[in-house]
């Protein structure tokens, strides 16, 4: 009895932390006992409770992270084998393996990584993306956008700018043409959002009207098709000519065209004009310089006509204009009159055709001769490099023909003569052996 009494005690003897708190003696091991990764030998509970560690760390903190410092000169022992750098071993080394190490080749000795004591910055400060970064190096971004608007504003200027020498109100004028591209959108009272149009599933996609790659480009974002997918069909067989074709239409040159002329007269007279925030004062100022320039233009012309005449043939007349003729005129394939006389075009081969030497009027092989050969029609020359002489060198060439088949001829009765003179000779000999047989 005295024995278990004494055990017990010893099993529930009290003992202390660090600190001096008491520990519970029926806690489980698992409990007292620190991990390992703390390395506390002595039993303690302070592992359980929460610690107020001083954190530091801020995201003002900087810290330099993927730089490198001074290039090494030499191999020092215990740098990496591959590279030489002596922050990191030949196992993390991320350089390409070198066939011939900096170890042994001591070249090409790459620099050490600045390695930085992150132990005082939390999880987020440690891999803030955003770390050594100041705001105020934006203020360069906003100037050159500032810059590149400027310069869009200009070239949109002189892109619709047809002006007059000495007349400020006439600077103003516009080819018909922009490049503003204004977003599709409807609104949708319920969500009181706007919403994309979208086409009805019955009706084709734009960007199956024409499959080929070099085509007009489809932008998947936008769902917008801006250039005509099928330039080459003729009008009529267009079912879509493209977003550009249909926003440059209507009121919509006419908003680009006072736009750009509040943009010009704000410069030139130091106004105020903007369609955005005055859009009553500026199309009214945009109507009435409009009609100035055209009273302008009437006065001009009526200031030409009494000085030089000539106004009867602007009203045509309308006889002329919408006259018809029962005269039948049938079209070819290409859509042009047909005409009679007109010789089909041959084809052409790979050598050279209808050139003229020598001053030939015809090309060589156009004339034929038994005796001469192939020559020009021009001249009956059949010399091919020989120069054009006209109807003096047909003249020369016929009585060069003449006496050659005169030569020809005399040749062959000359032949003819030496066969027979030769002929006799050598049949005597064939006669007197046929005759030996029959005597005997």
């Amino acid at each position: 009895m005295s024995f278990n009494k004494k055990g017990r005690e010893d099993l529930m003897q009290i003992t202390n932390d660090e600190d001096g708190r008491e520990i519970n003696p029926h806690m489980p091991q698992y409990i007292i006992n620190a991990p390992w990764y703390l390395k506390e030998s002595t039993p303690s509970l302070k592992h359980q409770r929460i610690r107020k560690q001083q954190n530091t760390s801020t995201f003002d903190n900087w810290y330099q992270r993927g730089s490198k410092g001074p290039n090494n000169l030499k191999f020092q022992k215990g740098a990496c084998t591959n590279c030489g750098s002596t922050t990191h071993q030949s196992k993390d080394c991320c350089e390409r393996p070198r066939q011939i190490g900096a170890k042994y080749s001591n070249t090409d000795i790459q620099a050490d990584d600045i390695v930085t004591n992150v132990s005082g910055l939390n999880y987020d400060a440690k891999r803030d993306r955003w770390n050594g970064y100041d705001p105020e190096t934006y203020k360069s971004q906003i100037q050159e956008y500032e810059i590149l608007e400027e310069k869009r504003k200009e070239t949109r200027l002189q892109e619709g700018q047809q002006t007059e020498s000495g007349n400020l109100d006439d600077e103003f004028k516009d080819n018909g043409t922009g490049e503003h591209q204004t977003q599709m959108t409807t609104r949708d009272p319920r969500t009181k959002t706007m919403t994309r149009n979208l086409r009805i599933r019955e009706d084709r996609a734009n960007y199956l009207l024409n499959l080929d790659v070099n085509s007009a480009y489809f932008d998947p974002k936008s769902r917008s098709l801006r250039e005509n997918p099928n330039p080459h069909l003729p009008p009529e067989k267009q079912v879509f000519k493209g977003l550009n074709q249909i926003r440059l239409t209507g009121e919509t040159l006419q908003m680009y065209e006072q736009e750009r002329f509040a943009w010009q007269y704000a410069e030139q007279h130091n106004l105020n004009l903007n369609t955005v925030s005055l859009p009553t004062l500026t199309e009214k100022t945009y109507k009435q310089i409009k009609e100035r320039k055209e009273e302008q233009k009437i006065g001009r012309a009526e200031s030409l006509f009494d000085r030089y005449g000539g106004e009867e043939h602007l009203n045509p007349q309308i006889d002329l204009l919408l006259g018809q003729t029962e005269r039948f005129v049938e079209y070819e394939e290409d859509g042009l009159p047909k005409n009679p006389l007109k010789k089909k075009d041959l084809t052409k081969s790979k050598y050279l055709e209808d050139f003229f030497y020598g001053d030939h009027t015809s090309v060589w092989g156009s004339w034929w001769s038994d005796v001469l050969g192939w020559g020009y029609d021009c001249c009956y020359s059949n010399e091919k490099h020989s120069v054009c002489l006209g109807e003096k060198g047909k003249r020369l060439q016929l009585n060069k023909e003449a006496r050659l088949k005169r030569e020809i001829e005399e040749d062959l009765q000359k032949a003819q003569i030496q066969d027979q003179k030769s002929s006799p000779i050598h049949q005597q000999p064939q006669q007197q052996i046929i005759q030996q047989p029959q005597q005997q």
